[in-house]
């Protein structure tokens, strides 16, 4: 039964999926703003002195912030407007979840933009660290864009594969201080070479950060097909069921 009454003689209904719709759309640009802003970062790898990327990232990162009220808000309101049943319940929130996840991947993309800024990889032994850092960019992306697609499509296949991609991330970072520390023990090194292996291990941080909000996305959309919170399984549970 519709319990929402409106001053319009729409159905509570009908405004309740544009309100949903609404919510949709929000996000898609949202995605959109925070992918793009992961692209132009990328850029910084190659010149990461490039003032009008670096303006346009900062410009960026108030559309997401706001963004990020406006949907939060419109989770709010839907719930105290349409008093909405269990399945579109578990949508609202999952959007609400998902959003907070994707702000944090724009703070994250902004705190790598910033320390790109300040690092100089044409010092001696730090040229080689621009490709490993794209490499861990480029996959904790694709970790990104698949965990979107699995929320907007209701792929929870998806949402599963992104889960377990996680560990190579892990990984990288983790021999990431390792290879620094390893190329550089027993040399004297500059002011500038000091802050270097600070700001690529700061970089190498936020990126395996973003890998890590990808997860949480994937959790989100698990919850939204299955109504299954994994959020606190095991890795080696947080598997696709099985189809009979």
């Amino acid at each position: 039964m519709d319990t929402f009454n409106n001053n319009f003689g729409f159905p509570g209904s009908v405004i309740k999926e544009k309100y949903l719709e609404e919510l949709q759309s929000d996000f898609r640009i949202l995605s959109e703003i925070v992918l793009n802003q992961i692209a132009l970062t990328q850029k910084l790898l190659e010149s990461n002195l490039d003032e009008e990327v670096l303006n346009e990232i900062t410009r960026n990162e108030k559309i997401i912030d706001s963004l990020d009220l406006t949907i939060r808000e419109k989770v709010i309101n839907a719930i105290i407007l349409f008093t909405p049943r269990a399945t579109d319940l578990r949508k609202i929130m999952a959007y609400h979840d998902i959003t907070i996840s994707m702000e944090r991947v724009g703070d994250q993309i902004q705190n790598v933009a910033g320390f790109l800024k300040k690092t100089d990889l044409t010092i001696e032994g730090f040229e080689e660290y621009r490709g490993h850092l794209d490499k861990m960019l480029v996959y904790a992306t694709n970790m990104l864009k698949n965990a979107i697609f699995s929320f907007t499509g209701l792929s929870h296949e998806l949402a599963y594969e992104t889960i377990q991609m996680d560990d190579k991330v892990d990984k990288w970072d983790k021999k990431m201080e390792k290879r620094l520390a390893e190329a550089f023990k027993d040399k004297v090194l500059s002011r500038q070479a000091i802050l270097n292996i600070m700001y690529i291990t700061s970089i190498s941080y936020n990126i395996e950060r973003v890998a890590d909000m990808a997860v949480n996305m994937a959790e989100a959309a698990i919850y939204l097909v299955e109504g299954k919170d994994v959020r606190h399984h095991k890795k080696e549970e947080k598997k696709p069921p099985l189809q009979p």
